[in-house]
């Protein structure tokens, strides 16, 4: 008996050695990795994430034995936070969670729920506040309030959710009701106000006289996203870096899942890719501004692709516009979109970075040129550069924007 139960536990660490052995190599690829999440059930990769989650309750033990073996802690050998598997944690978590997407994207779901909730009662508690403010002002005095947030709190839950997963040395700790937990107590000050007073004499139509009123704005102000990992989870710099890429991943991950973009396998690269490197290439030292993007002279990522498109009879617009979400838009509008391996010259790369309430929150734009290589208007660089692919884990899209 003893023998056997060893022989289980050996074979779990054998699946989560070989997990970590594939997660090592993925990490450098976003793609890859996001692929692999989704919980492909056949192949190496799904015996050994099948391996791990059968034998989660030996985390501890494998944790042990296999610390110096790994870049992460076991728990996160599939490289996306934890909580996505499993609201009220892994040890209740479905076993099928690892091969349902839609199971994974409920999780999700629930938890944002719980965010904006929270972040809810504490732009509502604010604004209580301010009212007390305005009710004791004087009878000369009269207010406003400015709130960019009333309709909607803009935070980057992939951030949030990698951020608390990354701050927990202990799994039993990950769960829903320890990330509310810490968001309320820790989130009094996400939100704060500003007040602006200005002042206009006005003259009493019955007496003539002149008196003064004092206009109060109250300006509601909201710290972002920088605020959770100082004050909300108090990240190490380590765990910063870890929370970076779960973020990476789970945001490309969202992206596949939510857009459901189709990939055309028909598309075959071409002479108008190749054309469209070499006026891309002539172009190459610029000047990048955002803000003469349309005037000779001057290129932004977006009036790039589209100034090298142009020349080759393909318009990049969508609905009249040509910014890089527009673009993506475009690309996957017309059923041109391609897989990040299949990239060839010419090629259009989609990248996001932030949320921008964008198509798919796309902010940049470039141009693949084959080998590795891409060209685009860099705001970093001023100016049209040629330059190895940078960034995999933030591309979100690739198209081929024609078909020969």
């Amino acid at each position: 008996m003893g023998n056997e139960k060893q022989n289980k536990q050996d074979s779990a660490l054998s699946h989560t050695a070989s997990a970590a052995h594939f997660a090592k190599g993925a990490m450098k690829t976003g793609k890859a990795l996001a692929s692999a999440a989704k919980g492909a059930a056949a192949g190496p990769y799904g015996i050994a994430a099948a391996g791990l989650w059968e034998s989660r309750k030996l985390i501890g033990k494998i944790l042990a034995a296999c610390t110096a073996l790994l870049m992460l802690p076991i728990l996160f050998i599939l490289m996306l936070p934890s909580l996505i598997f499993g609201t009220d944690g892994l040890d209740s978590a479905s076993g099928e969670v690892l091969n349902d997407t839609s199971l994974i994207i409920e999780n999700i779901a629930k938890t944002e729920t719980s965010i904006e909730a929270i972040l809810r009662e504490k732009h509502d508690a604010l604004l209580e506040a301010i009212q007390l403010d305005a009710d004791s002002l004087g009878s000369d005095c009269e207010y406003s309030i400015t709130d960019e947030f009333a309709d909607q709190i803009i935070y980057e839950s992939t951030l949030i959710i990698s951020q608390f997963c990354a701050s927990q040395e202990n799994y039993t700790n990950i769960n829903l009701t320890k990330l509310e937990k810490l968001l309320r107590d820790n989130t009094d000050n996400i939100f704060s106000y500003s007040t602006n007073v200005t002042s206009r004499v006005e003259t009493d139509e019955e007496t003539g006289e002149s008196y003064t009123i004092y206009h109060y704005e109250y300006v509601v102000e909201y710290a972002g996203d920088a605020y959770f990992a100082d004050h909300v989870f108090s990240l190490t710099e380590e765990q910063s870096t870890i929370a970076s890429e779960y973020a990476s991943n789970l945001h490309l991950f969202l992206f596949d899942s939510v857009y459901q973009v189709e990939i055309n396998p028909n598309l075959t690269p071409g002479e108008t890719g190749n054309a469209a490197v070499d006026l891309a290439l002539t172009k190459l030292g610029t000047p990048y501004s955002q803000e003469h993007r349309n005037e000779d002279g001057y290129f932004d990522c977006s009036s790039f692709t589209y100034w090298v498109y142009s020349q080759l009879g393909i318009s990049l617009q969508y609905d009249g516009a040509n910014t890089a979400s527009a673009q993506g838009r475009y690309i996957v509008e017309n059923n041109l979109a391609i897989a990040y391996a299949d990239l060839a010259p010419g090629d259009l790369v989609f990248y996001s970075f932030e949320v921008n309430n964008r198509y798919m929150n796309i902010g940049h734009v470039g141009i693949y040129a084959g080998d590795g290589y891409i060209i685009d208007a860099s705001s970093s660089k001023k100016k049209v550069v040629y330059r190895p692919i940078y960034n995999t884990g933030n591309i979100v899209l690739c198209g081929r924007p024609y078909t020969e």
